[in-house]
């Protein structure tokens, strides 16, 4: 529900972790092939302002894909720190994978990589914060190194935010910032972000190169937790 349009939120452009909420949420993944699914994401502020932030999604009861990062901010720019990502669903490759990120290094036994980089590379849940961040900073176009959690491998997605957009949710409607990220040999990913749920992102779709569409869409309203 729209209290007010996001425009007159005020923003502080050097955001830190005490500026964000922690919250657990439900959201309902749609594959184009397989249906409807429940992921569960968690976001939470540590107390030495670290943030741990992770999703858990079961297509099946045996099955599991999940991931695990810790991340920090300084001066509004994300770092990611540590992730952990696990996936035994069939046809899946990486199944598993860990990432340290320490300074211009990063490495992975699993991806057998050791990349420096001058510029941060984060994981995938570090790029989705950083977006957060940036939109909550009203940066409306940037790069990202980020690593792939299909490919195991580093792509480099440059994000465009095309306006506002109304999202219907099943617990109310949110007005959004739009926001697209493509990548070299990759489909195109569509962001809303709502300004109002603590620039949380609610909803978005891959669109595969093959033409099929995948969404991710919040279920409930989130849980927002005390500090």
């Amino acid at each position: 529900m729209m209290k007010k349009p996001f425009f007159l939120i005020l923003i502080s452009f050097f955001i830190s972790a005490e500026d964000l909420k922690s919250w657990k949420a439900e959201f309902t993944f749609s594959h184009h092939e397989f249906g409807n699914f429940n992921m569960k994401r968690d976001f939470i502020i540590e107390p030495d302002d670290k943030i741990s932030s992770s999703f858990v999604l079961r297509p099946l009861i045996v099955f599991k894909y999940s991931q695990n990062s810790s991340l920090s901010i300084d001066g509004g720019n994300v770092s990611s720190i540590l992730t952990e990502v696990k996936n035994n669903v069939p046809g899946a490759d990486p199944s598993y994978f860990k990432v340290q990120f320490e300074n211009n290094l990063t490495t992975s036994k699993e991806l057998n990589f050791r990349i420096e980089e001058n510029r941060p590379i984060l994981d995938q849940l570090g790029s989705d914060l950083q977006m957060r961040v940036n939109a909550k900073n009203d940066i409306k176009n940037f790069k990202l190194l980020v690593i792939d959690n299909d490919e195991g491998d580093v792509v480099e997605r440059s994000y465009k935010t095309l306006g506002t957009e109304i999202v219907q949710t099943d617990f109310g409607s949110f007005e959004c910032i739009k926001i697209s990220a493509t990548a070299l040999d990759a489909g195109k990913i569509i962001y809303f972000i709502s300004p109002e749920l603590d620039f949380m992102i609610i909803k978005s779709f891959v669109e595969l190169r093959s033409g099929e569409v995948n969404s991710l869409i919040l279920k409930d309203m989130p849980k927002f937790l005390a500090k």
